[in-house]
């Protein structure tokens, strides 16, 4: 009966989930470039998840080591993206910036993020890697690595964490659109993972969390909005991932 009751719920929240994503934007709006934000919850073994997903519309990607101004409304959303090193000067991984690769701390990382021509791909480290590591270099992209979360609507492992709870962010695919999604409770990373697929999620990434949880996203009449509960690492942050106009 538990079973029954999950799928069923799966069900509901992935309709709900697309018909938000779905929805037809007036003719006036279809070239301002913004953030639209959903709720979605979940009750799983007498617990509530709630997931905020966000979801830009009109909006370019871009993955940057400059630290954003939040004074540029250009910028529509902001979240950590690549896990910073212990040192707090170099990123983990290896990564390409505008078609350039740089060298980060080695990092045994399980997927990666390419962006190009403003389209996102997330795949295992073991897929494509080089292929699309040239293609980014050829067309001026990006790529960073990280921790694979959901590969082909099933869970990735993710032992780095252990079974600790925190809150959660990854970044997603919905109907071709790279999307935020964000836990506003704890969660061990195994029951954020499963969170998404309950929610139809096909491939998601894990984005820098924990103490550089702190981002920021700006409503439609240009006010900044942060995002984020634990935010003493900040300050330190290395990298970020942006949507602009």
């Amino acid at each position: 009966m538990r079973k029954i009751i999950i799928a069923l719920l799966s069900i509901i929240i992935s309709i709900n989930l697309n018909a938000n994503t779905n929805k037809k934007i007036p003719n006036t709006e279809k070239e301002q470039a913004k953030i639209i934000i959903d709720t979605i919850t979940q009750y799983v073994n007498n617990d509530t998840i709630i997931l905020l997903v966000y979801r830009p519309i009109n909006c370019k990607v871009k993955f940057t080591t400059s630290r954003p101004d939040s004074n540029n409304t250009k910028i529509k959303l902001s979240v950590a993206a690549a896990f910073t090193a212990p040192n707090l000067k170099s990123i983990m991984g290896n990564y390409i910036i505008n078609g350039k690769v740089r060298k980060g701390k080695k990092f045994n990382s399980t997927g990666y993020a390419a962006i190009v021509n403003n389209k996102v791909i997330i795949k295992p480290s073991t897929e494509k890697l080089n292929h699309y590591k040239n293609i980014a270099i050829k067309k001026r992209g990006y790529l960073f690595q990280q921790m694979l979360l959901v590969q082909d609507s099933t869970l990735v492992p993710c032992k780095i964490f252990g079974k600790k709870a925190t809150y959660r962010r990854a970044l997603v695919i919905i109907d071709d659109t790279p999307c935020i999604i964000e836990s506003e409770v704890r969660l061990s990373i195994d029951d954020f993972s499963n969170s998404l697929i309950r929610m139809g999620i096909k491939q998601a990434l894990c984005l820098d969390m924990g103490t550089w949880s702190k981002g920021w996203v700006r409503k439609e009449e240009n006010n900044y909005i942060p995002i984020g509960k634990l935010i003493s690492s900040t300050k330190d942050q290395t990298n970020w991932l942006i949507f602009t106009e």
